[in-house]
Order: structure tokens, then C-alpha cells, then sequence
């Protein structure tokens, strides 16, 4: 088998130095050589240009380059050939930093021979090629890795255990809205708090959810933020979450996901609003209800008993003077009624009652058409922000109207307090309570309740068992942190 010459390229002024580079190859007998001889750095590179040579040999000092710049000089024209460095002795820190520069060995004249000389030519071409592959092999793996990441519509960052942002996809940059030379090497800390945090809408939200993991080193904590349009940045919901990096160079970093759910909340917002119809509708049923069962009712007793009053006037009057007083109680009856009820056609108007009011004016108006006790211990209570308000007044109506329905109580307390700028209401009766397991979470109003307390951000707590009662709580917070 004819072994392969090796081609050498030899750029070396010293004649000497050349002709003892020759014999040393000549005298090798594992290898095959073939040299080529360039006295200055101009015709070597013009060498390099012409023919294919598998080794450089360079000497740094040369009659139109020196030093470093020679190294600088080769290697722009010989990047897929490996370069062995000549140095003399005084020389031997410039062959050092050669090698730095990208040289794969250095020899010292006068201190090679043929075995050490061969073997360095060897061993640089080797490890030339290994760098050759593993660069190919880590392109091929990065484009592979671009390639998926960035026909993704998830957006994701790399971040390292510094929080220094060193990989991002695509994605990000059309939900940001900026450029990745811009993002590439930021802290991410720093760039939430100077630039990130202001393409969303809750600005300080996003910043604290997010600072707050990073110092907790949390992960798997989902952020739903919305995104505010701005040039060609479109405004979209993103879920942000993300995992940790376990092992290879970014170790202790971690992955950062934004996925677009700006479907997933069009959705929502539109079953809201369904929701939101279909409660209008059947509270206005309610109010219908409510003039029919009460209110008229009441009116028509009012009218018979005035009427009986009067024709027993002259001749009994003191069963009219019991009559008018109490057709005066009816009468009264009715206009708390009506007085709630032209509050509740105007919901605006619930915001410009005081709570405790409110809850007082409902729990008189069931008073005087049930045989239900209602007793009240409200505190007083500062404004509350109105959504607040009628969130809270809807969960007591709504659960006065399950206990008269379903819980065969004869007693009710319904007991309000104000400290530490939270808000606890408590509704407690006595009937016949139920089993909290066997009974489904959308009975009994509950499911209305529970939509009424998690729309103000409030917690609420049901407790019940059989023959114990009922008792309700709702607890809300002026300070939501």
C-alpha cells in the first residue's frame, strides 16, 4: 500500500534553518513527506493560495512580518491548516502566545530532531482535525437547535447561573419587540427592571413576579402577562414559566418559556361575558320575583286591610286602630323593599350606600316576609373600591337566598368586621347543614359564591355537616400582597 505524503509548507528566511528542516524530514521513516520552502511571508501565502499543504511551519520572524503579526497574518489566509510555530530561545514566550492565538504547537530551532519534529507535524494535524470535527459536529448541532427553536412559537431564553441572557429564539424577539444583539450578554435582572417590565401592562406586577423567582430560585411558577402593542410589537397575552438547568456548561441557569395564550383569554373574556349576560338576566328574573312574591303582595294586603279598617271605623274602632297599625308595618315592610329593590335596578346605586347599610336594608327586607331571625353585628367600614363592594353584597344575597331555599333554619347571624384593612364576613345559621363530601362544589349556590369572591380576590370558606348548620366566610384584603 502506497503511503499518503504529507505536504509541508515551510516559511522560513534562514537558509540553515531550512536545509536542517529538510534533512529532518528526510530521515523519517514512518512518514512521507513533501516541503515546500517560502524565504518570506508574501510568497507563502501566495503558496497557500496556489497549492493544498496539510501542515504549516511558520518562523515569526521574517523579512517583511515579526512576532505576532505573522501568526495573525497566516492564520487569515491557512484557517483550515494547522500551524506549527518556530521559535529561537529568546523567542519561546512569543511561541507560547502563538499557540494562544491559534497556532497548535511550536518548536525551538536547534532543539528538534527528526522522531520530535515528525511527531509534532503529526500531532498538530490530528488535533487540527479533531477541532475540524467537534466545530462541524457543534454548527450541525446549533443550526439543528436554531432550526427547532426558532419555528417554534414558544418563546425561550437561556440564561446562565449569572442571569446573563446567552441564547435566544426568535419568538422572543417578535413577542418583545426587540432585537436579539439587544438581549444577547444583558442580565436579565437589570434588563426587567431598565426595559423589560415596560412592554406589559401590569409594569411593576411583571417586575416583582419575576425578580421575586429569580431570588427564591423558583421554578415552574406560571406569570400570565399581557403585552402592549407598540410599532410592529402586536399586544397578546404570554404564560411565562420556566425549569432548570442541570447539567453542561450552563449549569445552574435556566430555560425561560413564554407561550402565546392570547386565544386561551379571547375565550375566557368571552364566557365571561356570557356568564356576565346570563347573571343580568336571571338577576333581573330575580327582581321580578321578588315585585310579584313581596312587594305586591304586600301592597294587596295593605289594601284589603285599609279597606276593612274603615268599614269597621265607626263601629269598632279598636280592631281598625289594630288594623292601621298593621297595615302601618306593611306598609313599611314594602318600602324597605322598594327601597332595596330600586337599589338593585341601579347597581351603580350599591356603590353609594355604605356596606353595613346594605346588608342592614336586605336583611330587613327578609325579615318582614319570612319567619327567619336575622341578626346583624356589622362593623362600620371604610369606602371600598366598588367592585368590591357589590361583590361582597352579592355573596350575601346569594347566600341568604340558599339558606331560606334549602337549609330549614330558623336563625341567622351575619356578623361583619374591619381591622388590619381587611374585611371578614361571616354568615352562620343554624338549619340543617349537609356533607361537604358528597356534595358537588356548583350546588347550592356555591359555585355563584365562589365566581363572586375570586372576581375581588377574596377567599371563601364554606363549613357545613349534617344537623351543625352552615356557616360561610368570605375574607378580603384592601392590601392584596
Amino acid at each position: 500500500m502506497v503511503q499518503k505524503s504529507i505536504a509541508v509548507l515551510l516559511i522560513e528566511d534562514n537558509p540553515g534553518d531550512a536545509r536542517l528542516i529538510q534533512e529532518q524530514l528526510r530521515e523519517a521513516t514512518e512518514e512521507s513527506f513533501g516541503l515546500v520552502v517560502a524565504s518570506n511571508l508574501q510568497d507563502g501565502l501566495n503558496a497557500l493560495n496556489n497549492e493544498r499543504f496539510d501542515v504549516l511551519l511558520l518562523d515569526l520572524s521574517l523579512p517583511d512580518s515579526f512576532g505576532l503579526d505573522t501568526i495573525q497574518a497566516a492564520r487569515a489566509s491557512a484557517q483550515d491548516i494547522p500551524i506549527v510555530v518556530l521559535t529561537g530561545f529568546d523567542d519561546k514566550t512569543l511561541g507560547v502566545q502563538a499557540v494562544q492565538m491559534g497556532a497548535q504547537d511550536y518548536l525551538l530551532k536547534g532543539d528538534s530532531h527528526s522522531r520530535l519534529l515528525t511527531r509534532t507535524i503529526r500531532y498538530a494535524i490530528e488535533r487540527h482535525n479533531i477541532e475540524a470535527a467537534l466545530r462541524q459536529s457543534q454548527e450541525e448541532y446549533r443550526s439543528l437547535i436554531n432550526d427547532v427553536f426558532d419555528t417554534t412559537t414558544v418563546g425561550v431564553l437561556i440564561l446562565d447561573r449569572d442571569f446573563k441572557i446567552v441564547w435566544v429564539n426568535l419568538a422572543i424577539e417578535i413577542y418583545f419587540g426587540i432585537a436579539r444583539d439587544e438581549l444577547l450578554g444583558q442580565d436579565k435582572r437589570l434588563l426587567i427592571e431598565n426595559k423589560l417590565k415596560c412592554i406589559f401592562t401590569d409594569v411593576e406586577g411583571f417586575a416583582h413576579s419575576l425578580l421575586s423567582e429569580y431570588r427564591d430560585n423558583a421554578f415552574d411558577r406560571r406569570l400570565e402577562c399581557q403585552v402592549t402593542a407598540e410599532g410592529e410589537r402586536q399586544e397578546r397575552w404570554l404564560e411565562h414559566w420556566s425549569q432548570p438547568i442541570r447539567a453542561g456548561i450552563y449549569a445552574g441557569g435556566r430555560i425561560e418559556h413564554y407561550s402565546d395564550i392570547t386565544q386561551r383569554k379571547m375565550i375566557e373574556a368571552s364566557e365571561r361575558e356570557k356568564a356576565q349576560k346570563l347573571a343580568a338576566a336571571e338577576e333581573r328574573q330575580r327582581l321580578a320575583r321578588e315585585l310579584h312574591d313581596s312587594v305586591s303582595q304586600t301592597l294587596f294586603t295593605s289594601t284589603v286591610m285599609s279597606e276593612s279598617a274603615l268599614r269597621q271605623w265607626d263601629t269598632n274602632p279598636a280592631k281598625a286602630h289594630d288594623l292601621m297599625i298593621q297595615l302601618q308595618q306593611l306598609t313599611s315592610s314594602a318600602l324597605s323593599e322598594m327601597r332595596l329593590l330600586l337599589l338593585e335596578l341601579r347597581p351603580a346605586s350599591l356603590t353609594q350606600v355604605a356596606l353595613p347599610t346594605l346588608i342592614q336594608q336586605l336583611s330587613n327586607s327578609l325579615r318582614s316576609r319570612t319567619t327567619l331571625e336575622i341578626v346583624t353585628a356589622l362593623d362600620d367600614v371604610p369606602t371600598l373600591p366598588p367592585d368590591a363592594q357589590v361583590g361582597i353584597y352579592r355573596i350575601v344575597q346569594e347566600a341568604l337566598n340558599n339558606i331560606i331555599k334549602h337549609s330549614q333554619a330558623s336563625q341567622v347571624l351575619i356578623q361583619l368586621t374591619w381591622a388590619d384593612n381587611q374585611i371578614v364576613l361571616t354568615i352562620s345559621d343554624n338549619g340543617k347543614g349537609f356533607d361537604m363530601s358528597l356534595t358537588k362544589p356548583t350546588s347550592l349556590g356555591m359555585n355563584i359564591m365562589r365566581e363572586r369572591a375570586d372576581s375581588i380576590q377574596a377567599r371563601l370558606n364554606i363549613e357545613s355537616a349534617v344537623g351543625e348548620g352552615t356557616r360561610i366566610q368570605v375574607t378580603w384584603s384592601e392590601n392584596k400582597d
